[in-house]
């Protein structure tokens, strides 16, 4: 099994261009020879290396093994006297012996290297397979929870503290499912910030009572570890799920605007709508006390804090230091 996996073609294996590199660097020892004449009898087929070393590192080990062939082959016919005849001294056996040990050895590490990297790319292919698979479950945990509490609150009274309670809480798994499974979609992740942040929130908006809303975005080119990137979407989406759940009762639309940008050693993320603004009694309740709680904690996470200014309609602005 080992020796059928030695010679097994590789992902990284590119034929045409190792045949064309080894081609390249053989035409030039062939050169070389002739230049030198008599002078590179003795070294001369070790200018062979190179071809076969370039031909095994790109198109893999059985290219290799045929510049390796085709090499030996003329070396000993063309690079020793008598000229044209496999005879060759005792002296010039031993420096074939050498050059074959040697291109052998640089085909065996070219080889043991390439099967090395091959099999650590597939373990991470795994891996990264393995982690994509768990928080796609990880989801579908945080909908099933927001299921079962959407059930439960169905058993309330619809204007009990319980009821609005659990629907807090539901709409904050709804939302942490949703940006936990965008953020860890393989096709979103390398998107540039504010163009996931849009997705993120058009995601939000489609899903909501008001799906008529508009959204612009506007983000200015920063870039975030993973970790900040998700409390960042948290914040946004909690923002606008706010602006969703109270700017825009009674009308079928309006608009949220964000704007993402760089200030002096930080960022700021700003989001206004286009609502009534802050009620009067803001931050006096205990439902815009939690809700400005968990803003703040996640804020603490990116080393920033979170503000609430003056309207028209409300405007929160974020500012970090990433």
């Amino acid at each position: 099994m080992a020796r059928l996996s030695l010679f097994r073609k590789l992902p990284r294996d590119r034929p045409a261009l190792g045949i064309a590199a080894g081609l390249g660097f053989f035409i030039l020892a062939s050169a070389l020879r002739g230049l030198l004449g008599g002078l590179s009898e003795g070294i001369g087929p070790m200018t062979f290396l190179p071809a076969i070393l370039l031909g095994g590192l790109f198109g893999g080990i059985r290219i290799g093994l045929a510049f390796a062939a085709m090499c030996t082959l003329v070396a000993w016919v063309a690079f020793f006297p008598p000229y044209g005849s496999f005879t060759l001294a005792s002296a010039h056996i031993v420096t074939m012996i050498v050059f074959v040990l040697t291109a052998g050895l640089e085909l065996y590490v070219i080889r043991s290297l390439n099967l090395a990297i091959s099999e650590l790319s597939e373990a991470r292919e795994h891996s990264n397979t393995l982690f994509r698979e768990l928080q796609h479950r990880v989801a579908n945990n945080l909908q099933f929870v927001a299921a079962l509490l959407q059930l439960r609150r169905k058993t309330l009274e619809p204007d009990s503290a319980s009821a609005h309670a659990l629907d807090a809480a539901q709409t904050r798994l709804d939302m942490m499912s949703r940006v936990h499974r965008r953020l860890h979609d393989p096709t979103s992740v390398d998107q540039p910030v504010g163009q996931y942040l849009e997705a993120l929130c058009r995601d939000l908006i489609e899903a909501s009572d008001t799906p008529d809303v508009r959204l612009t975005v506007t983000a200015q080119p920063v870039v975030l570890s993973l970790d900040a990137l998700m409390s960042l979407s948290l914040i946004v989406a909690e923002l606008v799920t706010n602006s969703l759940k109270h700017a825009f009762q009674g009308r079928a639309g309006g608009a949220i605007t964000i704007v993402l940008a760089e200030e002096p050693n930080a960022c700021s993320v700003t989001v206004t709508d286009d609502g009534p603004g802050l009620p009067r009694n803001f931050g006096k309740t205990k439902t815009s006390s939690l809700g400005q709680g968990i803003l703040q904690s996640l804020a603490s996470q990116l080393h920033g804090k979170i503000s609430f200014e003056p309207g028209p309609g409300t405007v929160a602005k974020l500012v970090f230091h990433p």
